[in-house]
């Protein structure tokens, strides 16, 4: 049997009058016409999609009245705000990572001061002496427990550790304010306050009280205590205190 022959096919690009009575008018043939009726549907679609990102974007609310619904404007008013109150929230974002890597890195690892002396001029303002009575109230109380491991820079362990239960209510030490208050990797659930010229650090808590912002007093529970981050090693409280962007000994300035 011979080989059917293959039907070439052929395109024709004509204008069609309307009345019906005109005859058609024939523009292109062959190939010709299939190229140009591509590139017109593929331009037509291209201007489609940009009309369309426009209605959709913030600057459509800036199209004169009439050429885009009133309802539709109304809602890109409202996503163009969010878009800057988001910018805005970035902007504070990174402000306080900068005081947050500032506070952190100030003075390097060799500027660690070692201060053993208790009280004195440099004692932490509204500070009172740490409890560990048992449970009578938190007027001055850190954490009950017994310290662990104490101040060693030497060893980059730039605070105490208080070995203390799950759970166990943390007091701040002094009035000040939540600067911190979120998730590290190592540390887990961290709070740090900032006492004016002195910051206190409260780590591996199982659970934070107070948010970044929020103003805190003397003996108030900001945290309980826990055993979260990559770094602990058992239910505790790492506590540090740094003054001037510094770590100093907590307990050259507090009594534990």
């Amino acid at each position: 049997m011979a080989p059917r022959r293959r039907k070439n096919r052929s395109y024709t690009l004509s204008l069609i009058p309307a009345d019906g009575r005109s005859a058609p008018v024939t523009l292109l043939k062959g190939p010709a016409a299939l190229f140009v009726f591509c590139a017109v549907l593929v331009v037509f679609l291209t201007m489609a999609g940009t009309v369309y990102s426009l209605f959709r974007s913030p600057l459509a609310s800036m199209l004169p009245d009439g050429v885009l619904p009133a309802r539709q404007k109304q809602l890109v008013a409202r996503q163009a705000g969010k878009v800057d109150s988001l910018a805005a929230e970035m902007e504070k974002m990174n402000a306080f990572s900068d005081r947050i890597e500032r506070m952190l890195f100030q003075g390097g690892a060799h500027a660690v001061a070692r201060q053993r002396g208790r009280g004195g001029s440099g004692a932490l303002p509204g500070a009172a002496a740490v409890e560990r009575e048992g449970g009578r109230g938190f007027a001055g109380r850190l954490v009950t427990g017994a310290v662990s491991q104490r101040f060693m820079p030497s060893d980059s362990h730039y605070g105490i550790d208080i070995a203390s239960r799950q759970g166990e209510p943390v007091g701040a030490v002094a009035d000040g304010t939540v600067i911190f208050s979120g998730w590290t990797t190592g540390s887990g659930y961290t709070l740090i306050v900032d006492h004016g010229g002195f910051t206190t650090f409260y780590k591996h808590c199982s659970r934070l009280l107070r948010k970044g912002g929020e103003q805190v007093k003397l003996g108030e529970v900001i945290a309980l205590s826990g055993d979260t981050g990559g770094e602990s090693r058992g239910p505790h409280l790492h506590f540090e205190l740094w003054k001037n962007g510094i770590p100093v000994d907590p307990e050259a300035y507090l009594s534990f």
